[in-house]
């Protein structure tokens, strides 16, 4: 073979190994910037019926309340705290033919005593499942004083209350 055509095949054979090893170091070689995006869903507020009184009170006396709360949520729910502002006071239904302004009841924690929590009650640990709803008893949650007026003797009392609660997805 002449020495032209020996170069030319070395320096071909070389280029040709050359592009094979470049296109296979190529094909492993990958990069590349982008953003990956998620939304967030939004949560909805749990919802209540007021709490009702499930005890038969008199004057001194704390019982126990009732409410129902319900989750719209599709994930399931803890709730941590139940408020009520004094300021909404407490709604009575009184039997036919009194009347019952002044209810002498008030709603918080009276485990401890008579004088309560202020309307609060925390460090609750409430479950409802997702799109649910849920009755819970909570005990020695609300008390009459003694100035309750005569009127309100038989009646059914009702109290606003906002519910506070955290996501219980495990």
């Amino acid at each position: 073979m002449r020495k032209s055509v020996k170069r030319a095949v070395v320096i071909g054979t070389t280029l040709a190994v050359a592009g094979v090893a470049g296109a296979a170091w190529a094909s492993w070689v990958a990069g590349g910037d982008g953003t990956a995006s998620a939304q967030a869903g939004t949560a909805s507020e749990l919802t209540t019926n007021v709490v009702t009184t499930d005890a038969t009170l008199f004057p001194g006396v704390t019982g126990d309340s009732t409410i129902s709360i319900n989750n719209p949520n599709p994930y399931p729910v803890k709730v941590t705290s139940i408020v009520w502002n004094p300021s909404d006071g407490v709604q009575a239904t009184p039997v036919a033919g009194k009347t019952c302004g002044n209810t002498g009841v008030y709603f918080g924690d009276f485990s401890q005593n008579n004088i309560g929590t202020n309307g609060v009650l925390s460090g609750l640990d409430l479950e409802i499942a997702k799109g649910d709803s849920a009755q819970f008893t909570l005990p020695k949650t609300v008390h009459m004083i003694n100035n309750s007026e005569d009127g309100c003797q038989g009646a059914t009392f009702s109290i606003k209350v906002h519910v506070s609660g955290v996501s219980n997805a495990s």
